[in-house]
């Protein structure tokens, strides 16, 4: 018993002489660790900081898109076969809207239409002389840095991604391309709808002529059990009669005027983009991280020269 007393005395002097030790040597500990915490701030403050920005889309109201439903024939279809040997087809469609929303999002992941939307901008003339000076396009600049939010490999339906430097105001940058890449895709869309507006209206007019070469003023009717029902698909277009196909060029030549004359007017942003967030670690972890670093280097020097003494 007294030898293990003895014992537990020498472990509480050798811990107070570690302690006495340490004390006597504050200045040099404090030293290093000031030092290693300046040179790990240094070390954060030539780091590129990087923040990330997000954005909620919403699906534009298909109403808005409803009076040129049916000159967009987008069916795919998609045969299985079932047990009993049967065939079963089945037809997906895709309205107007949902078109111009798979239209959007593809102009929205485009490296061109950014490079396009930053040389258009008046107010990023810091960003652009910045961009000069790394000697890069903002198509390089923005590779891997926009992109479509996933959690755990699983895609947030419409929810969209900016990652940027200091020397840019992501969160407005992102709120204003979004609205320039709108405009970009209702300008495509109105060119693309009238475009089949205009060959549609060639079309009934070509029809139309040969409708009047024979004649024919109504529509031909079947010759079967009703005679009251149209051809619904006749081989040509004359079939439907020069009275029928007046009325469908009409209507196609007011439906023109009124694309020319749409604004599509609805808020395609769900939610502003998200404040920016710091994606790298804040520059007062790199002087804590160098100061314990700087703490137990000073040990180890303390250790050593006890050593070489002894």
């Amino acid at each position: 018993m007294k030898k293990n007393n003895s014992y537990l005395a020498d472990d509480e002097i050798d811990l107070s002489d570690i302690i006495k030790s340490l004390w006597r040597e504050k200045i040099l500990i404090l030293f290093i660790s000031i030092i290693c915490g300046l040179f790990g701030y240094l070390f954060s403050s030539f780091q590129p900081q990087n923040f990330k920005t997000e954005i909620k889309l919403k699906n534009p109201p298909y109403q808005l898109f409803e009076s040129y439903s049916y000159l967009i024939n987008n069916n795919n279809k998609e045969t299985t076969t079932t047990t009993t040997t049967t065939t079963i087809t089945i037809i997906k469609t895709t309205n107007v809207a949902e078109k111009f929303f798979s239209d959007f999002k593809l102009n929205l992941l485009s490296l061109d239409n950014v490079e396009s939307f930053v040389e258009e901008s008046q107010g990023l003339d810091n960003f652009k002389r910045y961009l000069k000076s790394k000697n890069i396009t903002a198509n390089k600049y923005f590779i891997d840095k926009l992109g479509i939010v996933k959690e755990k490999n699983i895609i947030i339906s419409n929810k969209y991604f900016l990652v940027f430097e200091k020397n840019l105001d992501g969160d407005i940058f992102f709120n204003n391309y979004i609205e320039f890449v709108k405009k970009k895709s209702v300008t495509e869309f109105k060119k693309n709808l009238k475009l089949t507006i205009e060959n549609k209206i060639n079309s009934y007019e070509q029809a139309l002529e040969t409708a009047k070469l024979i004649n024919l003023e109504n529509p031909i009717l079947k010759s079967l059990n009703n005679q009251n029902q149209a051809v619904n698909e006749p081989e040509a277009l004359f079939y439907k009669g020069s009275k029928l196909l007046s009325l469908e060029i009409n209507y196609l030549k007011r439906l023109l005027i009124k694309l020319e004359n749409e604004q599509f007017n609805f808020e395609i942003i769900l939610d502003k983009a998200s404040p920016p967030l710091l994606q790298n670690a804040s520059v007062s972890l790199f002087f804590v991280s160098g100061s314990i670093l700087g703490f137990l280097l000073s040990l180890a020097i303390i250790f050593l020269r006890n050593v070489l003494k002894k």
